[in-house]
């Protein structure tokens, strides 16, 4: 078994803060806008408003995690966290959305919460690699079942 494994996609970054940054940018371009266009241009910003709302929500539980020996690493690129394997109590995948992500479930919880969402390697804006995805999903997996034997 490696002692240190990435699980994180390095374009983590950019789904944690730039695309959410972009949304939030624009979203005073929309506003301005529609006061001073007809009434028909609030709709468009009003759907930007939620879309950004909706990106905000589904980035937060987004981490960078790197496995190491017995612990994880867990960083949110401001401060970074050593959280032990045996907290983790679960996966869950889920491949259909874009990026696909998993998201580890902690017990206790993490300075993060209990749940961290990771966008594995090999997955990005526009590459989705099934492989590499299930390769990451296998390891947390066993690393779960290893818990549950002991």
């Amino acid at each position: 078994m490696r002692t240190s494994f990435q699980l994180s996609s390095s374009l983590t970054l950019a789904h944690k803060w730039i695309l959410p940054a972009c949304f939030l940018l624009g979203w005073p371009l929309w506003v301005w806008s529609a006061l001073r266009g007809p009434s028909g241009e609030w709709i468009g910003a009003i759907f930007w408003s939620v879309v950004c709302v909706f990106w905000l929500i589904w980035s937060r539980p987004i981490q960078l995690v790197t496995y190491e020996g017995d612990h994880f690493i867990i960083s949110n690129y401001i401060t970074s966290r050593r959280v032990p394997v045996a907290h983790l109590a679960s996966v869950t995948e889920n491949f259909s959305l874009r990026p696909p992500t998993i998201t580890l479930h902690f017990e206790p919880s993490t300075p993060f919460g209990k749940s961290v969402r990771i966008i594995p390697p090999a997955q990005g804006l526009f590459i989705f690699d099934r492989k590499c995805f299930d390769e990451v999903a296998a390891f947390l997996r066993s690393l779960v079942n290893d818990r549950e034997r002991l």
